[in-house]
């Protein structure tokens, strides 16, 4: 039987670090941003007396060999509801640098000898990245350095950072593998699209994969500490209304300087639009205060709600995302079990461009036939399929869900 939700599905506060935009922002990592080591999809090797401050964890994959490491942190295993997030989490990082508009200098594929400015340094070029001898980041900002290939660092090469450049704020998106070379110092966080070696490296930052295996070898592995923030944000919600409106609040416990915030609303996370200002703010204040606005008119399924935070000197801080849900109906299969060759409707956001994986309870990927769309949502045909449980997983506005159904 059709259940009615009104505007009342679970929401989720995804409130983590935020990035500070100088110009250009740092990704949103989400909560990869406690992770040291992380992939989405492979296996997590130890081999040695490593050294490892913040959180390692892989969403799919075993971890072993750490029985040797000093890890001081979280150990995250696949499957496991931190895990869950931080893959799709790493996959949002990814595409953000991926998107971000480049300088109109191209940089070599030898990065050593180069020196490089804040904003986003870009490859033009598909052949292999070097990096021999020293790289030099130099200024206050946010560093974004998209390699087009992958990228390997040759033995005692390192990134020196001058001129108020810092680790927290350097971010090298690589189109490809990543191997750091005995007795090299890397600084900054490797967002990968594939694997990560690190090989007696010393890396001050954060090596996380897409889709791929992380190995190391003796080495040690610092997760960056962000400068503290003018304002300190305790919290900042969505909650959805009975009349289909959206009750925005944030929390601050101390500001400084603070001219006001800016909340944007979006379905992707890549494109948002303006819903409203909060200028009505205590400049300097070191008690809990909270302010909150409505939206009128948030998007039918996902919004995506973020916030930004200007000093009275134009320094902005944007936060992470939060979302909340508004449907008539539950996400996933109708109905559920679903009869042999019969079809049935998968409930979600976007079926025209949602992505599926569809896997037997053995975790063997499946073909599924798609039908059409009705009323929004995509209908399918169960037609072929054996008796038993399946799995099915959908990407959509930067979420990724998982439904289980059975065919009788």
């Amino acid at each position: 039987m059709k259940r009615k939700l009104l505007s009342c599905l679970a929401y989720s506060t995804l409130f983590a670090l935020p990035f500070i935009g100088f110009g250009q922002s740092a990704p949103p990592l989400g909560t990869t941003s406690t992770f040291a080591l992380f992939t989405a999809n492979g296996a997590l090797l130890n081999d040695g007396a490593s050294q490892i401050t913040g959180d390692i964890g892989t969403n799919v994959g075993s971890i072993s060999g750490f029985e040797t490491a000093t890890v001081t942190g979280n150990t995250r295993t696949a499957g496991s509801p931190e895990s869950i997030q931080a893959a799709t989490d790493v996959a949002l990082a990814y595409s953000t640098l991926l998107a971000a508009p480049c300088n109109p200098t191209a940089i070599g594929v030898e990065l050593g000898g180069q020196t490089l400015s804040p904003g986003v340094s870009c490859q033009t070029s598909a052949s292999p990245t070097t990096l021999n001898g020293t790289l030099t980041l130099s200024g206050t900002g946010v560093f974004i350095i998209k390699l087009n290939s992958a990228l390997t660092t040759a033995t005692s090469s390192s990134i020196v950072l001058t001129n108020g450049a810092t680790v927290e704020n350097v971010f090298f998106q690589i189109n490809g593998a990543a191997t750091l070379g005995t007795g090299s110092t890397f600084r900054g966080t490797i967002v990968a699209l594939d694997a990560i070696v690190l090989n007696t490296t010393t890396l001050e930052g954060r090596a996380l994969s897409t889709a791929g295996a992380i190995t190391i070898n003796a080495s040690t592995v610092i997760v960056p500490t962000a400068a503290p923030l003018p304002v300190t944000l305790v919290s900042f919600t969505a909650k959805p209304q009975a009349n289909r409106t959206v009750e925005l609040a944030l929390t601050t416990s101390q500001e400084i300087n603070n001219k006001g915030f800016l909340i944007e609303r979006s379905k992707d996370l890549q494109r948002f639009d303006k819903v409203g200002e909060v200028g009505d703010v205590s400049v300097n204040s070191t008690t809990l205060k909270t302010y909150r606005l409505t939206d009128q008119t948030p998007y039918s399924g996902t919004s995506y709600y973020r916030l930004t935070q200007t000093d009275l000197n134009g320094r902005s801080t944007v936060y992470r995302a939060v979302s909340v849900v508004l449907r008539d109906d539950a996400y996933g299969v109708y109905p559920n079990p679903v009869a042999r060759g019969e079809r049935f409707v998968l409930r979600l956001d976007e079926p025209e461009t949602a992505i599926l994986g569809f896997y037997s309870a053995d975790g063997r990927l499946q073909s599924l036939q798609k039908t059409g769309i009705q009323s929004g949502n995509l209908l399918l045909k169960s037609t072929g399929l054996s008796s038993g449980a399946y799995i099915l997983k959908v990407q959509e506005r930067g979420q990724t869900r998982q439904h289980r159904f059975i065919v009788e």
